[in-house]
């Protein structure tokens, strides 16, 4: 009798494990998706005209959405593939440096803030965080790689339009995870993808 109760409970659980499991898979590959085709976008316009290969950083609306709805090793996956993707399809290897310095210390900084001081910061906060660090990540590697300290001349400027995008995307992510966790939960992500 026992058995049966303990099977009975298994077999209900187990679908609602499996709609869970395919929602995340899916909306993983909704974002990597999401994040090539912003980082392709951003990159063929630059803000140049501000501070030499400067960008928006709008691809952080999914890595810091990603923060909230998944595992670590998640969105370290979709970090490092949209590094090693958009410096393929667009760079080069001093590419994928600025890339990778830029982006794990910004991804690694809202990681830490998500988890441990949550209640502390709002999406907006870390958003700004994580787009000061990753300016300071990237000027961090052109110091590195062009053996020039001067580089952090540009540092103010970088964080100043950081600040800004940093912004936004926080109000974008605020107004996405609550949904996005709804659509994760349910199983609805599959579905969307025909599964």
């Amino acid at each position: 009798m026992g058995h049966e109760k303990t099977d009975g409970m298994m077999k209900r659980h187990r679908p609602q494990r499996s709609a869970s499991a395919r929602g995340e898979v899916a909306l993983t590959g909704i974002f990597l998706a999401f994040i090539l085709v912003v980082g392709l976008v951003e990159r063929m316009f630059p803000l140049d005209f501000i501070v030499p290969g400067a960008r928006l950083g709008l691809s952080n609306v999914v890595v810091l959405t990603s923060i909230y709805l998944f595992r670590f090793r998640v969105t370290l996956l979709l970090v490092v593939l949209k590094c090693v993707i958009l410096s393929m399809l667009t760079g080069g290897p001093s590419s994928f440096i600025y890339s990778i310095f830029g982006s794990m210390l910004s991804f690694l900084v809202m990681w830490l803030l998500v988890r441990l001081f949550s209640g502390s910061f709002s999406p907006v906060g870390i958003s700004v965080a994580g787009a000061a660090c990753h300016s300071t990540g990237q000027v961090l590697a052109a110091c590195l790689l062009l053996e020039n300290a001067g580089m952090f001349l540009y540092l103010p400027l970088l964080l100043i339009l950081g600040t800004c995008s940093g912004v936004l995307v926080g109000v974008v992510v605020k107004q996405a995870v609550p949904r996005l966790r709804t659509l994760q939960k349910s199983g609805a992500a599959g579905s969307i993808l025909g599964r």
